[in-house]
């Protein structure tokens, strides 16, 4: 049944390309353009709940942010929504074609505070080979021995854009990098020291499971599943149902 109403909205008004307003839900009334990276969760505000309750919580207007992995402006959007027009919204996507979805889509809504860089967020400025995947969703930065064709991405430290982009103040960073959540959060060592903000993480495999949680406690942040059991075991990956995986949020000790 869902795949044919899928395919009946297809034929009578969601063409790939065509722009709509979200018609419920906390992002109601914001513009999208439809395309495979959207899908039509969007139109009903139908995904990213546990996020956008958490940025409910931490985000207020004036305050900066970013948002690492941005893709088309799920997240992005919505934070600039919380953060007005006085606030800021530094948002990271480095692969090329949904780089351009979240071009349109911000100019769309008219979000002047969302600032777009066309790059990964990593521990050294280099440009890396990046994997296209079957989906916009599943492409990332190729790991070690990964074959990933010819398309190359630019990658910078958070650190080196910080001193860019004159940062004076970080509220939220937000990282759904597919697999280089360590990498980033190491480029990020001297801005997270400086402006202690709350994170919320997406993590991938049991490895960033470890590492990244071993980063953050011994930076000092407590941590938190936004949805599912609690943590108990910070040392202990998934597939240990109270270790770390899945989204975390990360709040600063005092």
């Amino acid at each position: 049944m869902k795949s044919l109403l899928k395919k009946l909205l297809s034929l009578l008004w969601y063409r790939p390309g065509s722009a709509h307003r979200i018609l419920k839900g906390p992002m109601k009334g914001l513009w999208f353009r439809w395309t495979e990276s959207t899908g039509f969760a969007a139109l009903y505000s139908g995904n990213e709940h546990a996020n956008q309750i958490a940025y409910d919580e931490i985000v207020r207007p004036g305050d900066v942010v970013v948002d690492g992995g941005a893709n088309w402006g799920v997240h992005a959007l919505y934070l600039a929504r919380l953060t007005g027009k006085t606030g800021r919204v530094h948002a990271f996507e480095p692969h090329p074609q949904v780089v351009e979805e979240l071009r349109w889509n911000v100019a769309r809504n008219g979000f002047d505070q969302i600032t777009v860089h066309q790059c990964g967020l990593l521990d050294e400025v280099t440009e890396l080979p990046f994997v296209l995947g079957a989906t916009t969703k599943s492409s990332h930065i190729a790991g070690a021995g990964e074959s990933a064709g010819e398309i190359r991405v630019p990658c910078k430290p958070l650190d080196v854009i910080a001193h860019e982009v004159g940062l004076t103040s970080l509220r939220l960073l937000k990282l759904d990098v597919e697999g280089a959540e360590s990498r980033a959060l190491l480029g990020a060592k001297e801005t997270i020291a400086r402006f202690r903000p709350h994170m919320i993480i997406e993590l991938h495999t049991p490895e960033q499971d470890l590492a990244v949680a071993k980063l953050l406690t011994e930076w000092g942040y407590q941590l938190r599943r936004l949805e599912g059991p609690p943590i108990l075991y910070p040392d202990r990956p998934w597939p240990d149902q109270n270790g770390v995986w899945g989204t975390i949020r990360a709040v600063p000790r005092p």
